[in-house]
């Protein structure tokens, strides 16, 4: 890159003051992408992230935000990097790199072989068979906080239903007492550099439960996972809380996003509505399309040593962000916006790929066909409020933050 080229490049993108382009980043490689605010995602946080990935030639491209990081757009690089723990590192995954810094958490920014022994606890309290014990438990919980605002014909789905029921299912198989979720975090609160309390406040609140279960395990799930046993020795109550604090951080915002998501879709397709009315054998594969049509993580990683991907340079230090796009390719997926409950090739990465593929996957999975068909069962029509639309916001979690219903 000439020195005039990188002149043009960088009055053309009009970039942050202190912020520079990078020797090795060809100037038609560079893009003013923020995660945290990707235009038009309020409205459509999907088609705006599809809109990036379609209209630039270049699979891999520079953004100037949050520090300066590289954006995989496509499905072959985006499995790729999150299945390579050797040369891109797990060990920061928030854009800029100085926020990353800020969060470690075992044994979500651990690469193996020391991530190894921490995720199977993890599985091992999270497994399906473990699992099917506090089905009952789930079901009553969505059951409860779906009849509390059937009779009232309308409500406003994040905060009257979706928020309320991963808390829930949490604090019950955690075997804490329900009326203790006052002290959870709000939904949405996102780790950035104002909000490190956050974080805090999750491991203050878990603390004096993780170190309860570790003196008198009982049969619930904080205990599975806290009593686990690390190469053969018990857990530290420093390690049993960033376990501890990794699931419960990883299993609540994400259902409650996902699930905004699909009611949001559902109120405005009758017909796709209706295929799961007729036929209730469609909400597990429905489950698995919405997964894939309206992911909501974006991943960063951090590049261990110099690669070349899609034909560009990628430093040692560089970092690379992972988008919600990989479900969302038509080079994988035929008509990827469209919902199809029937699909057949339905390989995604929406709950990550390689050795950091959520543990949780299966609980989110039951969680949402849990819910979608006791919903089913008792307001089988729904429609979004007149003049109203969902309202979304990117970043990390590509978050629903409204959705108004009536019926």
């Amino acid at each position: 890159m000439s020195n005039s080229q990188r002149e043009v490049a960088q009055d053309s993108i009009k970039l942050p003051a202190g912020v520079s382009i990078p020797s090795h980043v060809p100037p038609d490689r560079v893009v003013d992408v923020d995660i945290y605010n990707i235009p038009g995602a309020e409205r459509d946080l999907h088609e705006s992230w599809r809109h990036i990935q379609q209209s630039h030639r270049y699979r891999i491209l520079w953004s100037t935000a949050n520090g300066g990081h590289w954006i995989a757009t496509r499905a072959a690089e985006i499995t790729a990097v999150f299945a390579d723990h050797t040369h891109y590192s797990s060990r920061i995954t928030i854009v800029p790199r100085k926020w990353g810094e800020l969060f470690p958490l075992r044994p979500t920014t651990l690469d193996p072989p020391e991530h190894r022994p921490y995720r199977k606890i993890m599985t091992a309290a999270l497994s399906r068979k473990q699992l099917q014990a506090y089905e009952p438990g789930i079901r009553r919980i969505v059951i409860e906080t779906i009849e509390a605002i059937q009779d009232r014909g309308q409500c406003e789905f994040i905060q009257d239903v979706a928020a309320r029921i991963p808390n829930r299912i949490f604090l019950s198989m955690a075997g804490i007492p329900e009326q203790q979720i006052v002290q959870l975090p709000g939904y949405g609160e996102s780790p950035n550099a104002s909000d490190i309390p956050v974080m805090d406040r999750y491991a203050n609140f878990l603390r004096p439960w993780v170190r309860s279960r570790q003196s008198e395990p009982g049969a619930d799930l904080l205990s599975q996972l806290v009593a686990g046993a690390l190469d053969g020795r018990p857990l530290m109550e420093d390690e049993a809380l960033e376990l501890s604090t990794a699931m419960l951080t990883g299993g609540i915002d994400t259902v409650i996003s996902q699930l905004g998501f699909i009611m949001g879709f559902l109120a405005q397709n009758p017909l796709h509505l209706q295929q799961l009315v007729d036929d209730r054998s469609l909400i597990a594969p429905a489950i698995q399309e919405f997964i894939r049509r309206f992911p909501i993580m974006t991943k960063a990683r951090l590049i261990q040593s110099n690669q070349e991907l899609d034909g560009v340079r990628l430093k040692r230090g560089d970092m690379i962000v992972l988008p919600p796009l990989q479900g969302l390719d038509d080079e994988v997926f035929i008509s990827p916006m469209e919902v199809d409950f029937r699909r057949q090739a339905n390989v995604n990465a929406t709950f990550g790929n390689g050795v950091h593929l959520c543990p949780g996957a299966y609980l989110a999975q039951l969680e949402m066909e849990i819910f979608l068909s006791e919903w089913i069962n008792r307001i089988p029509a729904f429609r979004l409020q007149p003049d109203s639309f969902p309202k979304m916001s990117s970043g990390i979690l590509g978050a629903m933050l409204e959705v108004k219903l009536r019926w």
